[in-house]
């Protein structure tokens, strides 16, 4: 039985490796022990701190609490490690079925999480929303965007809140330099952050 289970995980590896194109780097064997590794042993951290790798706060913040603004890129580490964190909290078992289901609904993609404040209610209307590297721009190829709901600091600002998410071809970007992520709302601030790829997992 273990001998079929080693085949069966030597098989998926050498499949991913050659098929399908991961978001910073080649995932294989040894990075997803790790990144199971990494969220198992981080259940107990506050999630806003066991995401901290993948975070970038909006350039133009002059401080960091609560009401910052910020974005995460998932990465496959991060989807692994996350979902190993999720089982052993809920003491499940870590499967490869489902390490294989996370990386092939993310494969080829960059993926943002990006939460955005507001004093009012409209300003996610008409967004314009790019990922820039150098002379290499990007439109996502989906958008999802929640629907703006009042933050937990309503009457008090900021009033207004929104959680998006943007996929980008990842096929043009060079994956050991900067990208900038950036969007001008419907209020006209433009919201820029800005994540260095060779130096997040």
């Amino acid at each position: 039985m273990k001998i079929k289970s080693c085949i069966v995980i030597s098989l998926f590896i050498l499949l991913i490796g050659h098929n399908m194109s991961w978001a910073i780097s080649p995932i294989n064997q040894t990075v997803i022990k790790d990144a199971q590794k990494y969220g198992m042993s981080n259940i107990q951290k506050p999630l806003t701190d066991f995401l901290l790798p993948w975070v970038a706060y909006e350039e133009q913040a002059n401080i960091l609490n609560a009401t910052t603004e910020s974005a995460y890129l998932y990465t496959p580490y991060l989807l692994i490690a996350a979902d190993a964190r999720d089982k052993a909290l809920n003491q499940q078992t870590v499967k490869l079925t489902d390490t294989e289901k996370i990386l092939s609904d993310y494969a080829g993609y960059l993926v943002f999480s990006v939460t955005l404040y507001s004093d009012g209610p409209s300003f996610m209307d008409d967004y314009q929303i790019i990922l820039r590297q150098e002379k290499t721009t990007l439109k996502p190829y989906q958008s999802l965007t929640n629907p703006v709901v009042k933050s937990p600091w309503h009457p008090q600002n900021p009033q207004f809140m929104s959680q998006c998410y943007f996929y980008f071809s990842q096929k043009t970007v060079n994956l050991t330099k900067v990208v900038s992520l950036i969007l001008i709302t419907g209020d006209k601030r433009e919201h820029r952050f800005h994540f260095d790829l060779s130096k997040i997992k």
